[in-house]
Formats: C-alpha cells, structure tokens, sequence
C-alpha cells in the first residue's frame, strides 16, 4: 500500500471539510424549503375545505330563464294582491299633496265639523269641541312642507272614527298620533314617530285609540278595520271590563230581580218556587259590559318599488327605518 504524502493528506482533509460544509448547507436550503411547501399545502387544503362546503355555481343561461320565469309568476299572483289590498279602489293616499297652510287649516275645521256632527247623530260620546288629536292647531299653524304628512295623519283619523262611529261605539276618549315635527299637545301626542321601511316600500304612521264599546260593536270594529281600502295595522289592543270579577252564585237572585225563596211558605213545591215570577225581566251575566278599549294601529302608506329601479331589476338603497317610541 502506498503512503500517502503531506499533500494528499492535506488534500484529502480540504475535500472532507467542503464535503462537510456543503452538505450541511444543503441539508439547512432543503428543511427551509420543505417547512415552506408544507405551509404551502396546508393553505391550499384550507382554502379546499372553505369552498367545497359551500354549494357556488355559476349561472347559466337556463338557469336565468328559470329564475326570470320565477319571478313573473310571483309578480303574477302579488300584483293583484297589491291592488286590491294595499292600493284599494278609494284609497285617496296617492292624491295628497303639499297644500297652502290657509287651506288645509280651512279643510281640517270642516273635516272636524263632520266628524262631530256624525257622532252626535249615532249618539257617540265625544269631549266638548274636539279636535281629534289636531288641537294643536286650533292656535298654531303648520308650515306648509308638513301639510302632506299631516293630511295623511287626518285621512287615517277619519276612516278610523268614522268605522268607530259605525260600529256604533259608546264614546271616543282619546286619540294620540305622532307628532311629525309639526307640533301636538302633550295629551295627544304619541311618543316616537312615522317609520319609513328600509328599501321605501312603505310608511307606517302609529296612532292610538282609546274608546268605550260593547263587545258586539268591538267585533264589528276589528272587523270594518280590515275591509277598510286602507291598510291598518292593529299592533296592540288592551281591553278594561267594568265588570273585573264575574257574578258569585248569591248574587243571581238578585240580578234576576227574583223574589227571594224566604219570602215563599216552606209548604210551597219546588215548582211553585221555580213558577215565582221576575220583577226585573232577562238579565245577561256575560256579553253585556262596556269595555274601554285601548288599540294601537300602524296606518299604512304603500309606495312599492319605485319604477326605475323595478324595470332595472334592482333593489333601491334602504333608507334608514326611525323606530316608534312606545
């Protein structure tokens, strides 16, 4: 075996030290990229799991005749609904205008007039020379840009009076309506104000009722409230019987007006008893109180989408909806 000289020594000792270097070197360039591919991996298995558990198709052309074809038909059925129910025969919303102040101030007396003058004829009670929420106005006058939102407040006052008047109810106690900027006493003013729906469909002005009726003339109420050509939205109604407590079983002679039985001989028959006649006529336990009734309604103006942006297939931006205090 040959000896190996200094200088092979000293060769062999260079190529194991660059061996050992660039190894080392490689093994470090090699780690970084594997920790980079499987970051690599593991965002694209993230983003795999995102997507497939969401069902996204892309549009076709037959499934946009489909959709379109869907939604005439819906605008078949509601259209006629919307006609008939929130855009009724009679329903004069549409034709209400800003007026001069002089002028609405001189409708608003007459509509009163009539108001009043219709009660006193079906004998429903009304407070002396009222003003149905509008007395404010008896002494103030309102500025003319409010003259629309304030005709569309007495329209629905009036429909809803004359259904109360109708019925016909005992009395008409308060009626409460918000105040729109335009002013009202505090005894008729209703806490919040008019709520106009994100996207403008509609506007729902609160108002509140409070009247006395028998329960026969409540039913018929509730009922011409809904067969109204305007929409009413009744949100609340509490209901205050003058009788709280039902009859006890020893109070029915004496509803009755029947003698009493110690007045009868112990020798009398139970049919002689029975045959002993009233001295008041029939008497109702249940069906015949007066009940004072409070009822909360939203009277609604219908505006649907406006036409252009209905013909363009596009939803017109919300509107910020004010909430009604209560």
């Amino acid at each position: 075996m040959k000896k190996l000289s200094r200088f092979d020594i000293s060769i062999i000792i260079a190529f194991v030290i660059i061996a050992l270097i660039g190894g080392g070197a490689a093994y470090y360039l090699d780690a970084y990229q594997l920790a980079d591919a499987q970051n690599d991996v593991q965002a694209a298995n993230d983003d795999f799991q995102q997507y497939s558990s969401k069902m996204v198709f892309l549009p076709t052309r037959e499934n946009l005749k489909i959709l379109q074809g869907n939604i005439d038909l819906i605008h078949t059925q509601l259209d006629p609904m919307v006609k008939d129910h929130l855009q009724a025969p009679g329903n004069k919303l549409a034709d209400i205008v800003t007026k001069n102040t002089v002028d609405w101030k001189r409708d608003l007396d007459d509509n009163v007039a009539k108001l009043n003058a219709a009660a006193k004829a079906h004998n429903v009670q009304v407070p002396d020379s009222y003003y149905y929420s509008f007395s404010y106005f008896l002494s103030n006058a309102p500025s003319e840009e409010n003259t629309a939102v304030l005709s569309k407040q007495l329209l629905a006052i009036e429909e809803i009076v004359n259904i109360l008047i109708g019925a016909p109810v005992d009395a008409i106690t308060s009626i409460r309506r918000t105040s729109e900027g335009a002013g009202a006493k505090d005894s008729e003013l209703l806490p919040g104000h008019s709520v106009e729906i994100a996207g403008g469909l509609y506007t729902a002005y609160p108002l509140e009722i409070e009247f006395d009726t028998t329960t026969n003339a409540l039913r018929k109420v509730v009922n011409d409230l809904m067969q109204s050509p305007y929409v009413f939205i009744i949100r609340s109604i509490s209901v205050q019987n003058n009788h709280p407590t039902s009859p006890q079983l020893g109070d029915l002679d004496k509803i009755a007006g029947a003698q009493a039985q110690s007045s009868a001989s112990v020798t009398d028959s139970p049919g002689a008893v029975a045959e002993t006649k009233s001295t008041a006529g029939p008497q109702y336990l249940f069906g015949g109180e007066t009940l004072h009734v409070r009822m909360r309604i939203d009277f609604i103006e219908w505006k649907g989408l406006p036409s252009d942006a209905a013909n363009a297939g596009e939803t017109p931006a919300p509107n910020p909806a004010s909430p009604t205090g209560n």
